[in-house]
């Protein structure tokens, strides 16, 4: 890089006494791609937010093309050529695709709007992220994939010379995700920029040509992609070596009771003839491509949505739950994949999300047990290690990491006997990671907890899972050693 057209000189932010960016100076030049990572809580959404004018730093400058620059709101880092996708989808549900992606930027006089070019350039857009979304769609009728690309749409559609993409693939399948690297060489080829965040670091090493990692909101350190290693990446974000802590696996005993069964259970459309079964202290893992009808099952099983014919056993007995509240009071429990829209309630405390399903157990004759609830909630987060601050901050504070445990605490102190967990570590850095897999196998190792863990990543699968089942296009396609498998071999299984 001989000069660059961007810099970002000794960045410091404070939130009260938090200390989110500490003297940070982060740079890129033209038609470069600079991936930032970091565990969460390192500072990559803040130092961001002050890129595209959401916040303002308390001290350093930025600089754009040498010269000193005041972003003050996302409109004048729009206008500098800033632009950024955010991980979570902020798109208007009730207007089409193209409506979305013009947002603001419409085209035509003061007055009136020319929507025939207005709508054309929006599908010029669309088009060179990915060709198969409805530009006449209502943005609510779209999956959250399809969501992420318009997002990626509407900030290029702002003419950006630096993009600012955050965790883009995250729900991308493989063919999604293959026209957004299209896409991203053809932006970079422009002479135009990115600043890539990613916890998936296959992808930081292929596309960047920079890597630079935060840790506890300091610059850890800048890594050459052709040189570095995963080990040398997760080493510099969480400052020790990956899986340091972790514990070998044990055995889960053939003898162990079966707390579920499932026997032929179909869902037109969706699954078809399914059967595994579950055991006390056991984690079945639950492998597949996306649209291998995972999360669909889960969501039957746990009286989101009826199935056409089969038969479940819970405790032995035969069960058909009519609503998830029946299935909540068995303790039987899912935790959705889409945890900040359907898992936490963001505006509620930390300890108000871990108590909400308990409540009942604190009323007392006049008023609520607020001392006793309050060290319940503190005693179940202190076994998960997690990290707050005051258990009255709002959950939105924390690390997406430690919120996924404030919500295995929710239901833990609701008497849970068995977690169904959708992608549990979704959004979650390769720290966080280890730390929530850790949790798990201790739940079941140490009191007996039954999961059934959905994943996308084959990697994470057969390091927690005892045993895992795969699935394609709705079937199961067998069930299998978690030891004994492969990367390569769950995924001939998941494509055949």
């Amino acid at each position: 890089m001989v000069s660059p057209i961007f810099e970002a000189v000794d960045i410091s932010k404070r939130f009260g006494p938090v200390r989110a960016l500490d003297s940070v100076s982060i740079a890129i030049g033209a038609g470069e791609l600079h991936s930032i990572i970091g565990e969460n809580g390192a500072g990559k959404s803040t130092l961001m937010n002050i890129f595209c004018g959401r916040l303002r730093p308390d001290t350093g400058e930025i600089r754009i093309d040498g010269q000193p620059v005041h972003l003050s709101s996302p409109k004048q880092a729009n206008a500098a050529g800033i632009a950024i996708a955010p991980q979570e989808i902020n798109l208007v549900p009730e207007l089409s695709v193209a409506e979305n992606i013009m947002l603001g930027a419409h085209l035509g006089g003061r007055a009136v709007i020319d929507w025939k070019a207005t709508r054309i350039e929006a599908v010029r857009h669309l088009h060179e992220v990915d060709d198969q979304i409805d530009p006449a769609a209502r943005v609510g009728s779209l999956s959250k994939a399809q969501q992420q690309l318009v997002q990626i749409a509407r900030a290029a559609a702002t003419d950006a010379r630096i993009l600012i993409l955050d965790e883009p693939t995250a729900t991308l399948t493989h063919r999604e995700t293959e026209k957004l690297f299209e896409y991203i060489r053809s932006f970079k080829a422009r002479g135009h920029s990115i600043f890539y965040i990613s916890h998936r670091l296959d992808e930081v090493k292929m596309l960047s040509e920079r890597i630079t990692a935060l840790r506890d909101g300091a610059l850890a350190g800048t890594l050459d992609p052709v040189t570095a290693t995963r080990e040398e990446m997760v080493t510099l974000m969480a400052g020790r070596p990956p899986g340091a802590a972790r514990k070998p696996r044990r055995d889960v005993s053939a003898d162990a009771p079966l707390v579920l069964e499932v026997e032929g259970l179909s869902r037109p459309g969706e699954f078809d003839d399914l059967r595994f079964d579950l055991r006390r202290g056991e984690i079945l893992g639950v492998s597949g491509l996306i649209g291998s009808g995972r999360t669909e099952m889960a969501k039957c099983i746990f009286g989101l949505t009826k199935a056409a014919s089969g038969e479940i056993r819970y405790m032995g007995k035969p069960v058909r739950f009519r609503s998830p509240i029946e299935a909540i009071q068995a303790g039987l429990i899912y935790l959705p994949e889409e945890r900040k829209q359907e898992g936490i309630f963001p505006l509620l405390s930390i300890v108000e999300n871990a108590a909400l399903p308990s409540m009942a157990r604190f009323r007392g004759a006049l008023k609520m047990r607020n001392r006793e609830m309050l060290d319940e909630v503190k005693d179940s987060l202190a076994a998960l290690k997690t990290k707050f601050g005051s258990a009255s901050d709002a959950i939105t504070t924390l690390s997406g990491g430690n919120q996924q445990k404030v919500i295995i605490a929710r239901w833990l102190m609701r008497g849970a006997k068995v977690l169904i967990m959708d992608e549990p570590t979704r959004g979650i850095d390769v720290n966080a990671k280890y730390e929530i897999q850790a949790v798990l196998r201790r739940l079941t190792e140490e009191q007996g907890l039954s999961i059934i863990m959905i994943s996308s990543e084959m990697e994470e699968v057969l390091d927690v899972a005892d045993r895992i089942l795969v699935m394609h296009e709705g079937r199961g396609r067998g069930i299998v050693q978690a030891r004994a498998e492969t990367q390569e071999s769950l995924l001939r299984l998941a494509m055949t």
